[in-house]
């Protein structure tokens, strides 16, 4: 029975911190449309960095062991921001503006159908019929999303399209490599040293693209609401979910966060509500779910049944 109770507890615990995610990340596609016009899709994400590096800094300042192992793992860290932050937080901000910020999360939650095979590449995790039928399912939802678009699809917007999609890659990779490669370390020292090394990427990218217009009052104030909540508190939650449960559970915030920020885009910016936005929500969106799992986190059955937990963690993922 107390395993069950163990079980069920983390079960609730990894549902509740993907809800604070979807919400967080829903949040940040319209503050994004704010801000990016008049700084950039560059200065933007540059901007939400620094917001996130320096409250993560003042969170940690007093803990030395985490900005040891910071400074002793920083390398591995630059190509953990490469991955996931720098390169599709730019990638996105350049769709939301060439497109709307309700269709770029919607494009953005094809995150899990590449991580379906990202995961079976490097972590060897099986692929199932089931989450094949699932990718299938998501790139029909893409087709009829795309298809619907109310402008003209112009290079400007295949290019918009394209960054959506690579960034949902990159995620994947992110995610993953994450995974793989941070598996012991604290949330918190995760969330510090991705931000502080995606701060010292984008320095030289944003010498050569400044801010295309004036700076305002506005839009400053979407990108300090972006790194506080969106990244310095998104990113301490989806790291604590990816030690948890896996990169695959992880990836299902996508589900959450087309739906956060549609909303969003559609009462607060006015953006047009088609056929074809709901309708390739609700495909992409049923197409994802085939993908997940929900895994119970491991370290109650390492605390009840070591032994079993240990052998679980050998076995391949199904869908």
């Amino acid at each position: 029975m107390k395993n069950w109770k163990a079980i069920g507890s983390s079960r609730f615990a990894v549902v509740g911190a993907l809800l604070l995610v979807g919400m967080l990340w829903g949040s940040s596609f319209p503050l994004v449309a704010v801000a990016a016009p008049t700084l950039g899709a560059v200065g933007t994400t540059h901007g939400r960095f620094i917001v996130a590096a320096l409250v993560l800094a003042l969170i940690t300042a007093s803990s030395r062991s985490t900005w040891r192992a910071v400074r002793h793992r920083f390398p591995a860290f630059l190509l953990l921001a490469a991955l996931n932050v720098a390169g599709p937080l730019t990638l996105v901000a350049t769709a939301i503006v060439g497109l709307n910020s309700s269709t770029a999360s919607i494009l953005n939650a094809t995150t899990p159908m590449f991580t379906v095979f990202v995961a079976a590449f490097w972590l060897r995790q099986k692929i199932t019929w089931r989450k094949l039928s699932g990718v299938a399912i998501g790139i029909v939802g893409v087709s009829v999303l795309v298809g619907g678009i109310p402008s003209a699809i112009d290079s400007r917007a295949m290019l918009a399209i394209g960054a959506s999609l690579t960034a949902a890659l990159l995620y994947a990779v992110g995610g993953v490599y994450a995974r793989k490669s941070f598996q012991d370390t604290p949330p918190l020292t995760l969330a510090l040293g991705q931000q502080l090394a995606a701060v010292a990427l984008l320095v030289p990218v944003s010498a050569v693209a400044p801010p295309p217009g004036p700076i305002t009052v506005g839009p400053l104030i979407a990108v300090v609401a972006l790194g506080l909540g969106a990244t310095a508190g998104g990113y301490l939650v989806y790291f604590w979910i990816i030690r948890q449960a896996g990169p695959v559970a992880a990836s299902a915030v996508t589900l959450l966060v087309p739906i956060s920020a549609s909303a969003i885009g559609v009462l607060w910016l006015n953006e047009p509500v088609t056929f074809a936005l709901v309708g390739g929500l609700v495909i992409i969106l049923a197409g994802v779910g085939l993908l997940l799992d929900l895994p119970p986190t491991r370290d109650p059955l390492r605390r009840v049944a070591p032994d079993r937990a240990a052998s679980a963690d050998k076995r391949p993922v199904s869908g």
